[in-house]
C-alpha cells in the first residue's frame, strides 16, 4: 500500500451530504466538513450509463453502508433486490475527488 493510501486508512473519511450537480458532478461533504467534486462524466458507460438520464444521476443518495448510491428501479426495494442499486466506494471518492475553494 503506498504512503497516500496508508495514511487515508489511518482515519478514513465518511460522507454525510451528497448533491448532483451539472455535468454529472457530485458535490460531497465529508464528516470533517471538507467539500469536494467529483466528476462522473466520464463514468457513464456500462452499469452508470443509466446515470446519463439527468433526473436519475440527480436521484443520488448514501446508502447503509456510507457510499453514494442510485437506485436503477425505484419501484423495486435494493434491499431485497441487490442488483438494483449501483453505488460509488465512500473511499474512492475522498481520494479521487478535488477539493472545492470556498
Amino acid at each position: 500500500m503506498d504512503d497516500k493510501l496508508k495514511k487515508y486508512f489511518e482515519n478514513p473519511r465518511k460522507i454525510r451530504e451528497v448533491k448532483a450537480l451539472e455535468n454529472y458532478v457530485l458535490l460531497l461533504t465529508f464528516d470533517n466538513g471538507e467539500k469536494r467534486k467529483y466528476n462522473m462524466a466520464s463514468e457513464l458507460k456500462g452499469v452508470f450509463g443509466v446515470l446519463k438520464n439527468k433526473e436519475k444521476f440527480c436521484s443520488v443518495f448514501i446508502n447503509e453502508v456510507g457510499n453514494v448510491a442510485w437506485n436503477i428501479d425505484e419501484d423495486v426495494d435494493s434491499s431485497v433486490h441487490w442488483e438494483n442499486q449501483i453505488d460509488l466506494c465512500k473511499d474512492m471518492l475522498y481520494m479521487e475527488s478535488v477539493p472545492v475553494s470556498l
